[in-house]
């Protein structure tokens, strides 16, 4: 590799050296209570077609997308306990994924009829899944946090998932994307920030300071799972994960977990509840991806976007897709204000160098409690 711009970020797909990072490390998938008993649905992630279904025993679990008979869709089949049955001519599966039954086969050799099958747990009201080599670590976990109202944000978005990486480590872009709201609600408004990160054993620690005294924090846990706490209007003092899990080349999903630790159980809850009402009302206004299109094309300025809860998802996406859905990192002219950026690339190529080498990744440490609270109580020298 001559230089970063030659490290292939952004194709994750089976054999990627990217996806193979990835996949070693669970990743959320789905929203738990979307779910239902005996209804499976198709899933993407990673470029990976596969299907995820709940038994009857209530239990989730993901095998490979297609039926390896004639290739229908198992999404559209039907589940009978823990086990699945294509609808094209009844080939059954169980939840290893190993066949069980070929009702027209007088010779039945459903024996040497395997499909694939991946961990999956669930776990703060999401559906995780792990997609990488036996054995399968422990999903991290957060026994402080669980008794803490919560709710979700997750949101599809149709470019790579590096850009919103990037994008999330690049603390400069809030003065000026989230002017309106994010940025000036922090009491920051005017103040030009100075911007550092530093490697760490579990990937990156971003922070702004301010001349006012103010610090925003930002922990980059490798690969893909952010972690802050939020300083927002009705998000002020949650404390947030971000995962960004590519469901293709083009296209990935953000999964963000909000836990109000700030305010007692009960009114945690009731607050979390009130902003999983807000979100139902977001679903009822023209769709995020519409209204950036809007504004890439021309139809509508930056400034016709009105005020909503979801519009800093809407800036972002201007920004971000505003760039190509794969960019050309080549052409980019970084200054000193993305040195998370540079650091965050330098991580993945280190990375990706030794998945190429034929070595494992670096046994990066896990998002347990006692790190969280570390980033929590962490309070650099200005830079």
């Amino acid at each position: 590799m001559s230089s970063l711009t030659d490290v292939d970020f952004e194709h994750t797909g089976p054999g990627c050296s990217a996806g193979v990072l990835l996949r070693r490390f669970w990743q959320p998938v789905f929203v738990s209570e979307e779910l239902k008993v005996a209804h499976p649905v198709p899933l993407k992630i990673l470029g990976e077609e596969l299907t995820l279904y709940r038994g009857e025993d209530n239990v989730a679990h993901i095998v490979e997308g297609r039926c390896p008979h004639r290739g229908l869709v198992l999404s559209v089949g039907k589940v009978e306990g823990d086990s699945i049955r294509c609808r094209y001519h009844g080939w059954q599966f169980d939840a290893s994924g190993q066949c069980v039954e070929q009702p027209f086969e007088p010779k039945c050799f459903s024996s040497k009829v395997r499909l694939r099958s991946y961990p999956v747990e669930e776990y703060f009201g999401l559906i995780w899944a792990y997609l990488g080599p036996d054995p399968a670590p422990p999903l991290p976990r957060w026994p402080g946090l669980e008794r803490y109202g919560y709710f979700h944000v997750v949101e599809q978005r149709k470019w790579n998932y590096f850009h919103d990486l990037e994008n999330t480590v690049d603390d400069v872009h809030q003065r000026w994307v989230h002017a309106e709201g994010i940025y000036q609600d922090a009491g920051n408004a005017g103040e030009i920030p100075a911007s550092a990160a530093r490697a760490t054993d579990y990937g990156l620690m971003q922070y702004t300071s301010f001349p006012s005294g103010y610090l925003r924090k930002l922990a980059l846990f490798m690969p893909n799972m952010l972690y802050f706490n939020s300083g927002a209007g009705v998000l002020r003092g949650f404390k947030s994960f971000l995962w960004n899990v590519p469901i293709d080349d083009v296209s990935h999903k953000m999964f963000f977990i909000f836990i109000a630790t700030h305010l007692s159980p009960e009114e945690g809850r009731n607050v979390a509840e009130g902003v999983r009402a807000g979100l139902r009302y977001v679903e009822t206004l023209p769709s995020v991806e519409n209204v950036v299109d809007s504004v890439l094309s021309g139809r509508m300025r930056w400034e016709d976007v009105d005020s909503r809860p979801d519009l800093v998802l809407i800036e972002d996406g201007i920004v971000l897709k505003g760039q190509g859905v794969i960019p050309d990192r080549s052409k980019n002219r970084l200054g000193s204000s993305d040195a998370a950026i540079i650091l965050l690339r330098k991580l993945y190529a280190r990375e990706i160098a030794r998945i190429e080498r034929g070595e494992p990744p670096t046994a990066f440490s896990v998002p347990d409690e006692r790190i969280l609270s570390q980033i929590d109580e962490f309070q650099p020298e200005p830079a």
